[in-house]
């Protein structure tokens, strides 16, 4: 009933804003370019905050307003369609395609369960870097999900009663937490990182490539990967041994077979991919270039055929990707950004002089922002919000969009990240307890913000700060 009556009055608001806003700001001496744009940017984060359209329209349609009224160049504003970020969100998907449609992920569950120790501790372990695996390799959320939800289903379905009843909740949030807690540390992991890194001046986008992004992120990253397993071992306390019927999976193993040529190609390929990743020092060439190589090799082989290739990859990511790109090159074209640090040097001033503070102050503003917009929606007005602002400070951009990153992927309930009923979908045999996995998550958020104060004297280090 609610959300009847809320549809219609975004709608009203959507049509006003922009009605009010361009003669607003022509009232003011705004440039009339600079008060269009304000009007169609305004109108496209409405879209997004009330979730009307799918995330893509608006984008495309603000685009086409672009265009229709002159305000840039051709050239700047389809420039996201050529660049970096697009051309890498491409190649990295399209490799995430073929992980997730070889069927690796039975074959590595027996392999787990015939291999480890019958210890729910391993068994926590092996689920959280099953996912923190395909982290730097399967660019979207729900591909890792759909890798690590079958492998929690078969440990489960593995474990005698008692176990399941004790140690449930605590594998759910595991592997949960596995697909996503970790994705900012690697500039590849997802699409949120992408529009972070698409939003980037060139100059910065240079700079932090895939290596430089791990590096920089690194000390963060191990801090949260230390708290995370502590916090898990105080909170659930659900370790113990387990009763597995080991001949059943010899079994399942030998019905298996051998390793189809399907699975050795795309295992070749995850290999070639990272160590051409490890090896950047030496050979000089871009991750882009690396995993756009990557590709083609997978599909001139065949792995990859122009059905999935069609059907498979999110096209609709992808576009509004570019779309956001050449928006924000629009924004600098215009000289938007400029004039919003003028405008707004408080925040700027609070970065320079406060950092800590403002890191506090951020996070309670993202954590506002993401219980009430998804997660993709809220990363494209934050970042968008935010971000200019860095320069101003001396502080790189990049870090704003990190620690953004890291406080966003905090969500409490399934609407906030449409992963999560995509892992549910997957795991309906796992019963968990809904309330103890939102306590968990709501006792990560300290450790979070102490991850990212750990931090600051390496970002010092690096010159970032």
């Amino acid at each position: 009933m609610i959300e009847n009556l809320l549809k219609p009055l975004a709608w009203l608001l959507i049509i006003i804003a922009p009605c009010l806003i361009y003669p607003y700001l022509l009232h003011l001496g705004v440039d009339p370019q600079v008060s269009l744009f304000t009007a169609i940017a305004v109108t496209t984060t409405l879209f997004w905050m009330f979730n009307l359209l799918p995330e893509l329209i608006p984008a495309l349609l603000a685009l086409l307003a672009v265009m229709v009224f002159g305000l840039a160049p051709e050239s700047v504003i389809l420039s996201g369609f050529s660049s970096i970020a697009f051309l890498l969100a491409f190649s990295i998907m399209g490799l995430g395609v073929v992980i997730i449609e070889s069927g690796l992920s039975y074959r590595y569950t027996l392999f787990l369960l015939h291999r480890l120790p019958a210890n729910t501790r391993m068994h926590q372990a092996a689920i959280f870097f099953t996912g923190f695996l395909f982290t730097p390799i399967v660019p979207t959320i729900i591909g890792r999900a759909s890798i690590v939800g079958p492998v929690m289903t078969h440990l489960v379905a593995g474990w005698d009663p008692r176990t399941r009843a004790r140690s449930s909740t605590m594998l759910y949030t595991t592997g949960l937490d596995s697909i996503h807690y970790l994705a900012p540390w690697f500039l590849t992991a997802a699409p949120a990182n992408l529009m972070v890194f698409a939003l980037l001046p060139p100059q910065d986008q240079q700079t932090f490539d895939f290596m430089f992004w791990a590096y920089a992120a690194s000390v963060t990253g191990l801090s949260l990967l230390g708290f995370y397993f502590l916090a898990s071992w105080l909170f659930f306390r659900g370790h113990g041994k387990v009763a597995l019927d080991r001949a059943a999976i010899a079994r399942q193993r030998l019905e298996l077979g051998p390793m189809s040529h399907f699975e050795r190609v795309t295992l070749f390929g995850v290999i070639l991919l990272a160590l051409g990743i490890v090896t950047m020092p030496l050979h000089r060439l871009e991750v882009h270039f690396i995993a756009f190589a990557v590709l083609c090799f997978l599909m001139y082989l065949g792995v990859l055929d122009r059905r999935t290739f069609i059907t498979k990859i999110d096209w609709a990511f992808l576009v509004l990707l570019a779309a956001i790109i050449g928006l924000m090159a629009t924004m600098r074209h215009l000289h938007i950004d400029r004039l919003l640090v003028e405008q707004l040097g408080l925040v700027s001033e609070l970065m320079r002089e406060d950092f800590t503070l403002f890191v506090l102050l951020f996070s309670l503003v993202v954590l506002g922002v993401r219980l009430l917009i998804p997660l993709n929606s809220a990363i494209l007005i934050l970042a968008t919000a935010a971000m200019p602002f860095a320069n101003q400070a001396g502080i790189t951009p990049w870090l704003v969009g990190f620690i953004m990153l890291i406080i966003a992927e905090t969500a409490f309930f399934a609407y906030q990240s449409p992963y999560i009923y995509f892992l549910r979908n997957l795991t309906q045999t796992i019963s968990y307890s809904e309330a103890r996995v939102q306590t968990f998550h709501a006792l990560l958020i300290p450790c979070k913000l102490a991850a990212i104060y750990i931090s600051v004297p390496f970002w010092h280090h690096l010159g970032l700060l």
